[in-house]
């Protein structure tokens, strides 16, 4: 790389503040609570530094102008970021000044923040519909990739508009496609019926396939396999063999659909401080409390719960455990689950601007009981909770980036109000304008001619883009005008 001894500048101040840290740690222990500021910025920049890496040596292995740009002006600003972040020595770690920038890596970085540049790569990668050539995937991630790419275009975009529309529940048509083609399955080993290679990490294949459906419909489809991947990874980690053995391949299979009840009303996603009360009895643990943005809990048969089983405050998040709540499936927006003993579980799903299809849940839990055998890892798993699900959430949190990425490709493709041409004979005068044009005209003060020709067919618009351009249209008269719209 022609920017490599930049970023091992970058490297090397990271390297040397976490060796301060393990020398102090190393001394005492408790010494690493006093650091964790230190530490969450240098796993930051770690990570930063890896994906700056990675861009340039997949731009060093392709003629990708484009690319080639993009990894540069990428490593500037990482190198910015991180010495934004490292370069203040702290005192109690023994730290004095550190090696300064040298000039040569000054004038990169500078270089690689100008506004002309940045504004002149954006424009690049919108004309090029953020294409960036080849993905460098290996032949097995690169066929996964097109299968999905084409299951998202034939199966997912028809329904997506549907889905958001109407706040419609993740149809059955996608749910199926995506049991056959295995994709609840990415994250379970093949020992138990997933596609996961048995004893080694393997994310990427998550990710391509996120991304690609990501790319047509994040609540209908890109977010599907997230509470598989958490629900997978914190049995993986703290399930006993027959918890395993008994509900991996039920969620490798897609039959065992499942969400997640982390978060709380009065705690967000503070994971430690959650106050959801579990008490032991005979019968199993009884739950009391509430749960709130716990996506799919509707259409879900399993809800990954993390209760406290532990009274003592001072245990903080090692006083909470993992449970497996099952439930019926519903399509509904509100349900309520009624057990024989007077338990009761239900849950309302809370409406949302976007992110439609999935539906996230407010749940109430009243006396509501599970088995002992649904706590994960069983007596191992009491006061285990916290670390299971932070287990789970490692996966689950790449997979929202992946999800980031998706969409991001997606508006690449969508027209926007810059790709919708208004021509005569649309406008009275004659004039041409994109949808774009009339709205700056109207931000600057000037009227627009509004009264639309009956012709409508150049714009190929369908029913529900047809009303959007009504309303639109409507918004920018002054006074409002009334338009009709001939079906197509």
């Amino acid at each position: 790389m022609q920017y490599d001894e930049q970023l091992s500048w970058a490297k090397a101040l990271v390297g040397t503040r976490l060796s301060n840290i393990k020398a102090v740690v190393a001394k005492n222990a408790s010494n690493v609570d006093e650091y964790q500021q230190a530490i969450f910025d240098c796993s930051l920049s770690t990570a930063e530094l890896g994906g700056a890496e990675a861009l340039a040596m997949q731009a060093g292995s392709s003629d990708h102008l484009l690319l080639s740009e993009m990894a540069e002006i990428n490593a500037g600003l990482t190198i910015k970021s991180v010495s934004e972040r490292m370069l203040a020595p702290i005192e109690s770690l023994g730290e004095s000044a550190h090696e300064p920038m040298s000039p040569e890596t000054l004038k990169f970085v500078i270089a690689c923040q100008q506004p002309d540049r940045l504004a002149k790569l954006g424009n690049q990668v919108v004309e090029a519909g953020g294409d960036l050539g080849p993905r460098g995937l290996a032949d097995d991630k690169a066929i996964m990739a097109d299968t999905f790419q084409q299951f998202a275009d034939d199966v997912v975009a028809p329904l997506a508009e549907r889905i958001h529309r109407e706040d419609e529940i993740v149809p059955d048509a996608i749910l199926q496609g995506l049991k056959d083609l295995g994709c609840f399955g990415l994250s379970v080993p093949e020992q138990y019926g997933g596609l996961l290679p048995n004893g080694r990490e393997d994310t990427l294949g998550m990710i391509v396939v996120t991304e690609e459906l990501s790319r047509v419909s994040l609540g209908g489809a890109g977010s599907l396999i997230t509470r598989p991947e958490i629900l997978a990874r914190a049995i993986m980690e703290g399930g006993t063999p027959e918890q395993k053995s008994r509900w991996l391949p039920g969620i490798a299979s897609g039959e065992t659909l499942c969400a997640v009840a982390i978060t709380e009303p009065d705690f967000g996603s503070d994971v430690a401080s959650m106050k959801l009360k579990a008490t032991q009895t005979e019968e199993g643990w009884v739950l009391n409390g509430a749960k709130t943005w716990s996506t799919f809990a509707g259409k879900a048969n399993v809800l990954l719960t993390l209760a406290r089983t532990s009274p003592e405050p001072s245990l903080g998040h090692k006083g909470l455990s993992l449970f497996l709540v099952e439930k019926p499936s519903t399509n509904e927006h509100a349900f309520e689950v009624n057990q024989d003993a007077g338990g009761k579980l239900m849950g309302k799903a809370i409406d949302t601007v976007g992110y439609r299809g999935m539906h996230s849940y407010q749940l109430f839990f009243d006396n509501f009981v599970v088995p002992h055998s649904h706590v994960i890892g069983e007596g191992q798993g009491l006061g285990r909770g916290f670390y299971f699900t932070m287990r789970g959430f490692s996966g689950g949190r790449i997979q929202t980036a992946a999800r980031a990425i998706g969409l991001m490709k997606g508006a690449f493709k969508t027209p926007t109000l810059r790709d919708i041409t208004l021509t005569a004979p649309y406008f009275h005068d004659g004039s041409a304008a994109t949808l774009m044009d009339v709205v700056n005209h109207y931000e600057t003060g000037g009227s627009v001619k509004t009264n639309l020709s009956p012709n409508m067919k150049a714009l190929q618009l369908t029913p529900a883009e047809k009303n959007d351009l009504v309303a639109f249209m409507k918004a920018l008269t002054t006074p409002p005008q009334a338009f009709t719209l001939p079906v197509i």
